[in-house]
């Protein structure tokens, strides 16, 4: 893994939509995480994980601030259940902090001034339910992140590479999106030029034209 280029694997997973890479695996893909706003372009950045472990939210202004440019802040609310961690203000922070995106494992808030700043949020849902200032025990940043879905298992850690657009988002360790690259990419390639296809003649009045071809 050490001689995997991080850069030029996000740079390259950027051209690959994630229902490339869900054509050749499941591994990997958090199917209740959905974008709050409409995503136009597939967003790639490598993950930084946050775990709560109470209401205390303190730790997710910690790891805004210690988060790498174009890093992807990745959030275990699973601990509050129905109550939203993150909101308008926070995203403007993520902004500032110049973050790639943001994903909650738990809900959101502030959904419309969200769109509005057109950041990329991903979340399991919407709440109008929302944490404030607590005593207890903080959460820890960089700590593995246990998602379970039905009876799917996946481990999110730091430093893993997560890919998000409209359609959901995958999180995979470096080497296994390093063996993924290549077939995604020639998948991505054969779909691509048969929906160029499809969608000239069909733009120019040629469906029958086209079919007639094959």
């Amino acid at each position: 893994m050490n001689d995997i280029d991080i850069h030029d694997l996000i740079d390259k997973y950027k051209e690959i939509g994630t229902s490339t890479i869900g054509h050749l695996t499941g591994v990997g893909y958090l199917p209740d995480i959905k974008p709050i706003n409409h995503c136009t372009k597939t967003i790639v950045g490598r993950v930084l994980t946050v775990q709560l472990t109470s209401d205390n939210t303190e730790v997710i202004n910690q790891a805004l601030i210690q988060a790498a440019p174009n890093d992807v802040l990745c959030i275990d609310a699973q601990v509050l259940g129905v109550t939203a961690c993150w909101g308008a203000l926070r995203t403007c922070a993520a902004i500032y902090e110049k973050l790639s995106a943001v994903i909650v494992i738990g809900q959101a808030t502030d959904s419309l001034q969200i769109q509005q700043l057109g950041f990329p949020v991903f979340a399991q849902g919407i709440s109008a339910i929302t944490t404030f200032k607590s005593n207890q025990a903080q959460g820890t940043p960089a700590s593995d992140i246990v998602y379970r879905f039905g009876e799917q298992t996946t481990i999110i850690r730091s430093g893993d590479i997560a890919m998000m657009d409209n359609d959901g988002v995958f999180i995979l360790p470096v080497d296994v999106a390093q063996q993924l690259l290549s077939d995604c990419q020639k998948k991505h390639k054969e779909d691509e030029m048969k929906f160029q296809i499809f969608f000239e003649a069909y733009r120019n009045n040629q469906l029958d034209k086209l079919f007639e071809s094959q």
